[in-house]
C-alpha cells in the first residue's frame, strides 16, 4: 500500500482501475502482480493478461514494446491497458506497434459533485421529486459515516440486495467478495462511506475513496428496492458528503450490463474517462 500510494500521488491516474481501494480488493480478487521498471510501476493481472499503463514516466512506445514482449514470454497474449489519451497523442509511434482498441463497457463515468446536488434542469428533475419523496416518507432518516463494525450489517445489506433483485452473474458475485476485501481492511484502506439508516436499518449505503486531488470514486452502492427514492437519496447524500472536499465523482464502468448503463446515463455524465488497450502488432 505504501508503495502504490507513493506512485498514485506522484502519477495520478483519473481511471478507477488504479485506485488503491479498487488494487487492494479486486486485486487480490485477481492476485495482481507489481513490477518496478524503469524507475516506474507496473501493475499486472494474471488472470486476464493484462499490463496496465506503468506509473512514472520517461519511457517511448518501444519500451512499451520490450515491456509487453517480456509478459508475453510467460504470459501469451499480454496487453497493455489502459493507455492515456495524451500519451497516445504524444507518443504517434505507439500506433505504429501497437493495434490500439478501445471498450464502452469499461468507460469510466465522471459527474460534476455540484451536479450531483443541485439535480437542476427537467432532465433530472424527477431524481429530485424521488429525494422528495423518499423525506417524505422517512422525514427522520440519518445519514451515518460507516466504520469497521458496520462490516457485518453492510454484508448483509449487500446479500439482500442481491437477492430482492435476483441479480445473477459471475461479475456481482465477484463484487461482493471484493466489498467484504474492502471492509475488512477499512481502517488500513483509503476508503469512507455513509449509510442511509432509517429506524436503526439500512436503507442504502455508498462506499468510496479519493482518486486524485479533485475527483472521489464511488466503488460501491446498494439500496432497499422497497424504500421509493433510495437509490436517488444515497447518490445525492454522497455527492453532499464529497462536495466540499472534491470537484467531481467518477462512477465507474457499466461493464455493458444496459441496467447499469442507463442508470449511469440517467445522471447525464459531464465525460467520460475513455479505455483503451493495445496489442502488439505482428512484425
Amino acid at each position: 500500500m505504501p508503495l502504490l500510494r507513493d506512485y498514485l500521488n506522484s502519477f495520478p491516474r483519473e481511471a478507477c482501475d488504479y485506485s488503491i481501494c479498487n488494487l487492494m480488493t479486486w486485486g487480490k480478487i485477481y492476485n495482481d502482480q507489481y513490477l518496478l521498471w524503469k524507475d516506474s510501476l507496473v501493475i499486472f493481472n494474471p488472470k486476464y493478461h493484462a499490463i496496465c499503463f506503468p506509473l512514472g514516466e520517461g519511457f517511448d512506445a518501444a519500451d512499451l514494446r520490450d515491456l509487453v514482449l517480456m509478459f508475453n514470454r510467460e504470459y501469451r497474449g499480454s496487453e497493455l491497458i489502459l493507455i492515456p489519451e495524451d500519451y497516445q497523442r504524444d507518443n504517434t509511434g505507439l500506433h505504429e506497434l501497437f493495434e490500439i482498441n478501445s471498450s464502452s463497457g469499461w468507460a469510466d463515468y465522471v459527474y460534476s459533485t455540484q451536479k450531483l446536488v443541485d439535480l437542476s434542469g427537467k432532465k433530472l428533475a424527477k431524481k429530485k421529486n424521488l429525494i422528495s419523496q423518499f423525506r417524505r416518507l422517512y422525514p427522520e432518516y440519518k445519514v451515518v459515516p460507516i466504520n469497521a463494525d458496520h462490516r457485518e450489517y453492510i454484508i448483509a445489506f449487500a446479500d439482500k440486495w442481491k437477492r430482492q433483485r435476483e441479480v445473477e452473474g459471475i461479475f456481482l458475485q465477484t463484487e461482493l467478495k471484493a466489498l467484504e476485501y474492502a471492509l475488512m481492511q477499512w481502517d488500513e484502506l483509503p476508503i469512507e462511506g455513509i449509510i442511509i439508516c432509517h429506524e436503526n436499518k439500512i436503507a442504502a449505503f455508498s462506499i468510496f475513496s479519493p482518486q486524485t486531488s479533485d475527483m472521489a470514486t464511488i466503488h460501491y452502492e446498494k439500496f432497499d428496492p422497497e424504500k421509493k427514492g433510495s437509490a436517488q437519496v444515497i447518490n445525492y447524500e454522497s455527492a453532499r458528503y464529497l462536495l466540499p472536499r472534491f470537484q467531481w465523482i467518477n462512477r465507474e464502468q457499466d461493464l455493458e450490463l444496459e441496467g447499469l448503463r442507463q442508470a449511469k446515463l440517467s445522471y447525464l455524465p459531464d465525460r467520460m474517462i475513455a479505455y483503451y488497450s493495445g496489442s502488439l502488432k505482428a512484425d
